[in-house]
């Protein structure tokens, strides 16, 4: 019924071997993100990759090999991605570890 609906209406037609039906409570991968029917996740992966590179940072700015404002842009980079998912309490608690590891007064927007 799909194929017949999108072949007739929006001249489309589904890869055979690529595409499949799939229940909505399993989520579905796509973009770096796990979207299920009400809500999006951030893949696993992907949290995995920023926390280290997170902490690779977090050392180059503790050494002084990099600056506050560079520092604070690839975190606002990477806010600017992990906004469109449930990533709330996750990026509280990122801006919660800079400041008691830098114990720095300069105030992080999110």
């Amino acid at each position: 019924m799909i194929d017949n609906y999108l072949i007739k209406n929006l001249k489309l037609e589904l890869h055979p071997n690529k595409s499949k039906i799939i229940k909505l409570n399993k989520g579905l991968n796509l973009l770096g993100y796990r979207v299920f029917y009400y809500y999006k996740l951030l893949r696993k992966n992907n949290i995995r990759k920023f926390e280290k590179k997170f902490n690779q940072k977090m050392e180059l700015y503790k050494n002084g090999e990099i600056i506050y404002e560079d520092f604070i842009n690839s975190l606002h980079g990477w806010f600017g991605y992990a906004i469109w998912a449930n990533t709330y309490k996750l990026r509280i608690n990122i801006i919660k570890t800079i400041d008691c590891s830098l114990k720095n007064k300069k105030q992080i927007i999110i």
